[in-house]
């Protein structure tokens, strides 16, 4: 039996290791056109009442009213199925726990599948091809982070 359980440990297919979360925000790419974007300023009633309980900041005044924008940053397979969500500046537990459930829910098919992410490799003025941008991208069926935003904006006026 431990002979035939070592033949299939060594035939299974490596897991692939994800990468670590970035450190800089701005080294992620921007999920282009993400539809959690434009969805989630309908979860603003929702956002708010939460940040009306709980020990939340981060809410600035906009034009009368309260605005939380949230930048997210999520770690994609290569089908676009989000394997870990980590919101960056949330500063409240209980939106925190809210939006992520929110995306994994509503937002779980929204997330674009197979797209490398590559930049061109020009030598000359000539592009020879593309190269993607980090080491962990080698394999295209290696997870990948990328980043996006989340917005509400409520008003506490009467």
């Amino acid at each position: 039996m431990t002979m035939l359980l070592s033949l299939m440990l060594a035939m299974a297919p490596e897991a692939a290791t994800a990468p670590p979360m970035p450190q800089d925000l701005g080294s992620v790419p921007v999920i282009d056109g993400w539809l959690g974007r434009k969805i989630s300023p309908r979860w603003s009633e929702d956002v708010a009442r939460l940040y009306r309980r709980g020990e939340c900041s981060g809410a600035v005044n906009h034009e009368g009213s309260q605005l939380l924008e949230i930048d997210m940053l999520f770690l994609l397979s290569s089908d676009g199925r989000p394997l870990k969500i980590a919101p960056v500046n949330v500063r409240c537990p209980e939106v925190e726990k809210f939006v992520s459930n929110r995306i994994l829910g509503t937002l779980r098919n929204s997330f674009p599948k197979g797209k490398a992410v590559v930049e061109p490799v020009a030598v000359d003025g000539r592009t020879l091809g593309t190269v993607r941008k980090s080491p962990y991208d080698n394999d295209p069926t290696a997870p990948v982070w990328m980043r996006s935003q989340v917005r509400f904006l409520w008003s506490d006026a009467p």
